[in-house]
């Protein structure tokens, strides 16, 4: 997967940006938070489309692959992405026992620009993938963490 994400991260990055613009907009101009998700799993015939039925209306899912998908959670801190996350975690799992699920989220937040959180989001997906973190959620805070273990 590292190398199909090498090879279109462009591609996936701009299709996000142009997905967030109004959730970023939002952000800029209300501080209405919103919260960026990465999931992948490892089978290639894995179909993410079940997540669909665990998120509210003003979520969305953006498809890059059929295993391989981004989820914005509308008006949510840090805290709330990071539990709706594990919450799509926790349900998808029991439909792929066993398999490699790899989740990421980020947060919006002034520090960020929509291009930054974006490429940030691929960065965690990309060192969750290097560093084998299944089957949990990958936010900052925990790259951190497994940093300063290793």
């Amino acid at each position: 997967m590292i190398n199909t994400l090498n090879q279109h991260r462009q591609n996936f990055q701009e299709q996000l940006i142009a997905e967030i613009t109004e959730f970023h907009y939002r952000f800029i101009r209300y501080h209405t938070k919103y919260s960026i998700a990465l999931a992948y799993i490892s089978e290639e015939n894995g179909d993410l489309s079940l997540c669909s039925k665990h998120l509210r209306e003003s979520d969305i899912l953006i498809f890059f692959q059929k295993n391989f998908c981004a989820i914005i959670f509308d008006n949510t801190n840090e805290e709330q992405g990071i539990k709706a996350a594990n919450n799509i975690l926790s349900r998808v799992q029991d439909l792929f026992f066993a398999k490699h699920f790899y989740m990421t989220v980020i947060t919006a937040s002034d520090e960020y620009s929509e291009f930054q959180m974006v490429h940030d989001v691929f960065d965690l997906m990309t060192y969750a993938l290097e560093h084998n973190m299944d089957n949990l959620v990958v936010d900052t805070s925990q790259v951190i963490q497994h940093k300063q273990l290793l």
